[in-house]
């Protein structure tokens, strides 16, 4: 699966678009993740998350960063879920709370305040 395959349209609004943007996305994820096992010798198709190896984990995740156009890797520190539709999840929260940043301006994003941070 290229990255230009990545159709997912993440921006919505109600809980319905949400839902149908979360089944988009984890069709993508999964498929995303089996192909990147199938490339490697020896590595099962995945079932969840906590089938792949760390580097299976992250080479899915740099190729949905560059499918969707935004930064997971760094983001995945909190991420505790196992499955793929758990991925999924995370992915359309991080995105909602980018527009949100976006859209209250470049003061409300971290490290945009003027002069320098507190000691």
């Amino acid at each position: 699966m290229a990255a230009e395959e990545m159709t997912v349209d993440l921006d919505r609004e109600t809980a319905e678009e949400l839902t149908k943007a979360v089944d988009e996305l984890t069709d993508v994820v999964t498929g995303t993740a089996r192909m990147i096992c199938a490339e490697q010798p020896d590595v099962p198709e995945p079932g969840s998350l906590q089938d792949m190896d760390s580097f299976s984990m992250v080479q899915m995740l740099l190729e949905l960063e560059n499918g969707l156009d935004m930064k997971l890797l760094e983001k995945m520190e909190g991420f505790r879920g196992e499955s793929f539709r758990d991925l999924a999840q995370f992915i359309v929260r991080v995105r909602g709370e980018e527009q949100a940043a976006a859209e209250a301006g470049p003061s409300a994003q971290p490290g945009a305040a003027d002069g320098p941070a507190p000691a």
